[in-house]
């Protein structure tokens, strides 16, 4: 990632004849940052991961719907995670609470985030514990909030949310204590709430990834990497290709907050995010057959391109400890953001 795509082509000399320089800067993606700051909440109303939400007295911590078929959902783990499932989804716990987005400062990078409200705060929840096998609306909320900052409070996790992290709190304690590991200095994360950790915004620019849909961008790089027809000169470019995003930290970014991303193109784990989010939505289903697949792909691939990138977070740096692991990923499609339709975000989680 670059703060500028002075600074990306400068980079890139290292690895790029000046016209592949040329070309792959014409396909760098503005995206915005998260970065960590010092402290320990941080102000009213400003860009957060972790910790509670800043909303207006009297609002309620959200709850995901009730699934219509809980089994299907809790059948896509093995028996451990099935069981885990199956006891978290009877209890209809609330939505762990991922992070908030000071728009206020969002506008203030320019147009990157011409497309996001002006004003207000963008508030993120997730339902790790189910997320990670139910792609879809109902493992996401996301919340446009408008209130004024000064009639903000940070609001209590309801009895039953705070219980279930306790009582999470402490098994995995307890695990670190069995295997002589050190206590952390904070409170460990667990799948339903996480410590707080201010953060600043920061527009970037970032080559795209291989497996993302902006990889259009470089036609030769999409033949390469989709199989199809290429010559060595193609070979030689994705070498290099993919050996500057491995130095320069483009492919996996360390430390985790480096993965923390607003608007741009998401970093996949897998395939890009946007394909699971058209699939579970126009076909309702968390996976195809490979036949339908195949037969729908032209399809599919269309409807991914109306997706795009709302956050990502990597979720081993927001749980800040080491049971944390995976990217969640919010999605939109552009007319739902258009028209501030959060409520149709999807949420897609990807673990390596």
């Amino acid at each position: 990632m670059f703060d500028s795509p002075a600074d990306a082509v400068q980079a890139m000399q290292k690895f790029f004849e000046p016209h592949r320089v040329e070309l792959v800067a014409q396909a760098l993606v503005p995206a915005i940052e998260l970065r960590p700051v010092a402290g320990t909440a941080g102000d009213s109303g400003s860009t957060r991961l972790g910790g509670l939400p800043d909303l207006p007295a009297g609002a309620a911590w959200p709850r995901p719907p009730v699934p219509r078929d809980p089994e299907a959902i809790a059948s896509r783990g093995n028996e451990d995670a099935a069981q885990e499932m199956r006891a978290h989804l009877q209890k209809n716990l609330p939505y762990a609470f991922i992070g908030q987005i000071d728009l206020e400062e969002a506008r203030a990078l320019g147009p990157i985030a011409a497309v996001l409200p002006e004003r207000g705060r963008l508030l993120f929840f997730y339902d790790l514990s189910v997320g990670p096998w139910e792609s879809g609306t109902r493992t996401a909320h996301v919340a446009w909030d408008d209130t004024p900052r000064a009639a903000l409070r940070p609001l209590s996790m309801s009895a039953d949310l705070a219980q279930a992290a306790a009582n999470e709190r402490r098994e995995r304690e307890a695990i670190l204590v069995q295997y002589k590991q050190p206590l952390p200095g904070q409170p460990l994360g667990t799948n339903y709430d996480a410590p707080p950790k201010p953060m600043s915004l920061r527009a970037i620019v970032s080559t795209p990834a291989p497996a993302s849909l902006e990889i259009e961008a470089l036609p030769v790089l999409r033949a390469y990497y989709h199989g199809e027809p290429h010559d060595a000169a193609a070979e030689d470019f994705a070498g290099a290709y993919d050996a500057m995003r491995n130095d320069l930290g483009e492919a996996y970014p360390s430390p985790g907050w480096k993965r923390h991303r607003l608007l741009g193109s998401p970093l996949p784990e897998q395939d890009d995010p946007r394909y699971q989010a058209a699939v579970v939505m126009e076909f309702g289903k968390e996976f195809l057959d490979r036949e339908t697949w195949q037969r729908e792909r032209s399809r599919i691939d269309q409807l991914a391109q109306e997706w795009r990138l709302l956050l990502q977070v990597d979720l081993a740096d927001w749980s800040g400890g080491g049971f944390g692991e995976g990217t969640v990923y919010f999605l939109i499609r552009e007319r739902d953001l258009t028209a501030r339709r959060f409520d149709q975000v999807v949420a897609v989680y990807q673990q390596t």
